[in-house]
């Protein structure tokens, strides 16, 4: 654990139906140096990825009843330490190292006005990698400074639309953001995960929640 600094900093891994995957990325994050703390979010699991999280020692495990979705498991992970940096990682990372976890957290402690990190894949995987290219806002890689979230809109109803509340919040506050590289680091692609069918319609419901927290229906 690291003890260079005087801020606290607690990485956050929202993961549903992750057994196959979670524990490959928690084999990473407890080699990290700079986390004072790990938790996991099982956000209403029907698997066994409460029972994979239980294996590692010095992780807490925070179990919702019910899927909420991933913004509602963000919240639950946030409300779960008083940590001034947050780091968020995706549950089904592939080629995650605790360089890349590092390399989210060094900017904040470096430069007080920087705010936010935001991941980006890059030499992963073809579809991954362009996929981050045209939407960089859709990352769920980050590391943020809990002052960041003041005055920012509640997240547990978002869904997949979170990382976009993230970067709206950052553009409305003047909030200073700074990619960072993920080189050689994806993830697992929805349909790989449940087929291609049921992966497809994942994805469109991701969308779906993007499209209407950007463009909100009025009332």
């Amino acid at each position: 654990m690291k003890k260079d600094n005087d801020h606290k900093t607690a990485i956050i891994i929202p993961a549903y139906n992750e057994e196959k995957r979670v524990g490959a990325v928690l084999d990473v994050v407890t080699k990290t140096p700079l986390a004072d703390e790990i938790i996991v979010v099982d956000d209403g699991s029907t698997d066994g990825t409460a029972e994979i999280i239980k294996r590692y020692l010095g992780v807490k495990l925070v179990s919702r009843e019910s899927n909420g979705g991933k913004g509602a498991a963000l919240k639950s992970g946030i409300e779960a330490t008083d940590a001034d940096i947050l780091v968020f990682l995706d549950a089904d990372l592939v080629g995650l190292t605790p360089q890349h976890i590092q390399n989210l957290i060094d900017p904040l402690l470096s430069d007080e006005e920087l705010m936010m990190t935001v991941g980006k894949f890059s030499g992963g995987r073809f579809r991954t990698d362009i996929s981050q290219s045209l939407v960089p806002f859709i990352s769920g890689q980050r590391a943020l400074k809990r002052a960041f979230l003041e005055d920012m809109p509640d997240i547990s109803t978002t869904g997949f639309a979170v990382e976009l509340i993230f970067t709206k919040h950052a553009k409305d506050s003047g909030a200073k953001v700074k990619e960072v590289a993920l080189d050689d680091a994806t993830h697992i692609m929805k349909e790989e995960k449940l087929g291609f069918f049921r992966g497809l319609m994942a994805r469109l419901g991701m969308y779906a929640d993007m499209i209407e927290h950007l463009f909100p229906r009025r009332k």
